[in-house]
């Protein structure tokens, strides 16, 4: 896969003694290009099987989170979690040698979902502002659609009483 981010982040903090409670929400330019390719032999006929070929993408990345932590001096160490909002872009195109079989399925849609993380931040000398470190996980749920643009054979006939189910995790 192939990753990259950077963004705008923008965010406030109460303190109390050493107690930090605040909000942050985020847009991230998130270029993530990931693709498979799975070869499987049919078990019934020698020489012949199938390829599925996946890829998934995804431009942007919006969270919106609180977050809890401790300061010391000018270090804060806190854990956050919330809301996350991305567009996932996902093909699937499944092809055979037994029957010259052509099937896909495909979503291109925004998704909400839930981040949580942890991350460190350093507050600028004589400044209100800081720079930080966080490692965040996100997770949108699985997304299942069906299909029944099976084609195979030459000429080409469908068989458009054979569901195919795709999902993404």
């Amino acid at each position: 896969a192939n990753i990259f981010t950077g963004g705008l982040e923008a965010g406030t903090n109460a303190q109390t003694g050493n107690l930090v409670l605040g909000a942050e929400a985020d847009y991230e330019s998130l270029r993530l290009n990931a693709s498979q390719s799975t070869f499987l032999p049919y078990p019934c006929c020698i020489g012949t099987g199938f390829v599925i070929d996946q890829s998934l993408k995804t431009r942007w990345l919006f969270t919106a989170r609180p977050r809890a932590g401790y300061a010391t001096g000018r270090m804060l160490v806190y854990a956050t979690g919330g809301l996350a909002v991305t567009r996932v872009d996902y093909e699937e195109v499944f092809t055979d040698t037994y029957a010259d079989a052509y099937e896909s399925g495909s979503f291109d849609k925004s998704k909400a979902g839930w981040v949580g993380g942890l991350g460190a931040a350093y507050q600028l000398p004589d400044s209100h502002w800081s720079v930080k470190g966080e490692y965040l996980y996100t997770d949108f749920g699985r997304t299942t659609i069906t299909s029944n643009n099976l084609t195979a054979y030459r000429p080409r006939q469908a068989f458009p009483s054979s569901v195919f189910t795709h999902s993404m995790a």
